[in-house]
């Protein structure tokens, strides 16, 4: 039997064997032991796949048990799906574990709930029903139990439910004397704090630099920098994010956690993104969302980054509109970012296509949940689009409102990139209230910090804010300063933004200087035609084409009739592209929409 090393497929043959023989409990053991062997090394993927089918095979209560509070530990580093999560409730529902290891396997379990196959106020419920039973038979597990309640979600309790557990977890912190949990609590720690931006963080984050002695102290100390990594870029801290994401790698190096290696994938898919390093974004974010489709919250800011990138950088308002409204739905536990942005790039659509109305209802969901949770720290992402979209549908008290909620719930928290938002969100009260000169010193400002902050989309919007105030105090004298945006943007790749700032351009009659003139192109295509052309090859209605490229629809009418004119076209399925540098130059995956390529 033996096949060379000591991996676990021998163990299993050997368990094999066993049952065959009738002789289950010999084949258990083996079994469990070859689990164990994979946990030890680092193949939680493995480890989990045999505790699992252990538990199912284990004829005794006390057997499955022990198997049970093993597996809802190992689960939290794979890709446990909802047969794991069956196995584990039928254990606690059916065979009456002892109140200590009920409570880890509740502990266990609502870890992973929270990250792979539950949802946030689940997750919540079951490490709540899990502390009572700790505290009277395991204290430094109760801790631990504590820190994890303490990782606030928008999808969860209000914050100071979450601050009081991590209080309470502070106080029984001295007996926490096992290595693997102290590494979880440092960790579960260290992220509740900086989700939140409070200044301990920082401090918090070096109890992770100590040295591991074990497989599982060092996966703990990974998910810990990673978790990090996605909420500094998240406070406008990506520089201090990527070296955290790099700890998290180093530490991963000898390790193999399907959910932790994605985990890695998709902090980097939001620094790019924030970072405005977009090249190849959307096939990366596209490859990770399908490779993680197992794992809700981390295919979801996968979606919601491909759904991004496929609205600002390829301009295709049809593509992006589905992946953010995926993402939004499929996100079980965020941390304050999918359903932000999500909601913020669904506004502005709304908003470039004139229905100021829509963009409210795109936010209030959002806004409703930051409200109840008082996570005011998380509101800088939606917050000044949705400040836009009230005022221009007449609801200036409460864009005021919001504002004044957010200046006092982020006033305390370390977050750069909330006070840079407030910046913007301030300007846009005063530029409906008349005062254009105090709205172009604010978005300066916002635009200094953002640049300040490695953040240059966010950049582009304030300068692009303070080019609109500017062109209203100064008309055409005022064009260089979008113009100026306009290149931004195009250095970028922001091909809808620039088209928003053209069209901005075009309201008060202005001729970007790019353009020559009309160029007499005969019967080839103009710039604008192709842009046009290739979004009908691709079976976009006008309406969808009007949105991506922020014209009217029926501009877009005029565009394709004229195409079809050039190229002898009977049809819009005559249509054609005349030559490969029409093309997108981002390959294109994604299923026709309305499909389930995602699930």
């Amino acid at each position: 039997l033996h096949r060379g090393g000591d991996g676990p497929p021998p163990l299993v043959d050997l368990a094999r064997l066993y049952a065959a023989a009738g002789r289950v409990q010999d084949g258990l053991r083996c079994l469990v032991a070859a689990a164990d062997r994979a946990a030890a090394t680092g193949d939680y993927a493995t480890a989990t796949r045999l505790y699992t089918r252990a538990v199912a095979e284990d004829p005794g209560a006390a057997g499955r048990v022990r198997t049970a509070a093993k597996l809802a530990r190992t689960a939290q580093l794979a890709r446990a799906g909802a047969q794991v999560v069956a196995a584990v409730r039928t254990v606690l529902d059916e065979d009456d574990p002892p109140p200590r290891l009920r409570g880890e396997i509740r502990l266990h379990l609502s870890v992973v709930l929270r990250n792979q196959s539950g949802g946030a106020l689940d997750s919540l419920e079951e490490v709540a029903r899990a502390i009572p039973d700790l505290e009277a038979s395991d204290p430094q597990t109760a801790a631990r139990a504590m820190a994890v309640a303490a990782i606030p979600s928008i999808q969860g309790w209000p914050l100071d439910r979450h601050r009081h557990w991590l209080d309470r977890g502070d106080a029984l912190a001295e007996q926490v004397t096992d290595p693997v949990a102290r590494a979880a609590v440092a960790a579960n720690r260290a992220t509740a704090l900086m989700l939140v931006g409070d200044p301990r963080a920082w401090r918090a984050a070096e109890a992770l630099r100590g040295p591991a002695a074990s497989a599982m102290e060092t996966a703990h100390h990974a998910r810990g920098w990673t978790n990090l990594a996605h909420a500094a870029s998240a406070l406008g801290y990506g520089t201090r994010g990527r070296d955290f994401l790099d700890r998290a790698v180093a530490r991963l190096a000898d390790s193999s956690s399907p959910y932790l290696e994605g985990l890695v994938e998709t902090a980097r898919l939001v620094l790019a993104w924030h970072g405005g390093d977009w090249d190849g974004l959307h096939t990366a974010a596209d490859r990770t969302a399908r490779q993680l489709q197992e794992i809700p919250d981390l295919t979801s800011e996968a979606m919601l980054v491909r759904g991004l990138v496929a609205l600002h950088a390829l301009g295709d308002v049809p593509r992006a509109r589905h992946d953010l409204a995926r993402a939004a739905r499929t996100a079980c536990y965020d941390t304050g970012f999918i359903l932000t942005a999500s909601a913020a790039a669904t506004a502005r659509i709304h908003l470039e296509a004139g229905r100021p109305e829509q963009a409210c209802e795109a936010v209030e969901d959002v806004l409703s949940r930051i409200e109840r949770t008082r996570g005011w720290v998380w509101a800088g992402e939606v917050l000044p689009v949705a400040v836009e979209a009230l005022r221009e549908s007449g609801r200036d008290a409460r864009a005021r409102q919001l504002v004044a909620d957010f200046a006092a719930g982020s006033a305390t928290a370390d977050a750069p990139a909330a006070r840079a938002a407030l910046a913007v969100c301030r300007a846009l009260l005063a530029e409906a209230a008349d005062r254009p000169d105090e709205a172009v010193g604010l978005l300066a400002d916002a635009e200094a910090r953002w640049r300040r902050l490695g953040r240059p989309l966010d950049a582009a919007r304030a300068a692009e804010a303070r080019g609109r105030c500017l062109l209203g105090l100064h008309g055409e004298a005022a064009a260089r300063e979008v113009q100026d945006v306009v290149e931004v943007y195009r250095r970028l790749g922001a091909r809808w933004d620039v088209a928003r700032c053209r069209r901005l351009l075009r309201r008060h009659a202005i001729v970007t200087t790019h353009r020559r003139g009309r160029l007499g192109y005969g019967d080839r295509l103009s710039p604008r035609e192709e842009e046009v052309a290739r979004l009908v090859v691709r079976g976009r209605a006008n309406r969808d084409i009007a949105e991506s490229l922020v014209l009217s629809t029926r501009t877009v009418e005029h565009h394709v009739a004229r195409i079809m004119r050039k190229q002898n076209a009977s049809s819009r399925a005559d249509i054609a592209l005349p030559s490969a540098r029409e093309t997108d130059p981002v390959p294109s995956p994604v299923p026709p929409y309305g499909g389930d390529a995602d699930r």
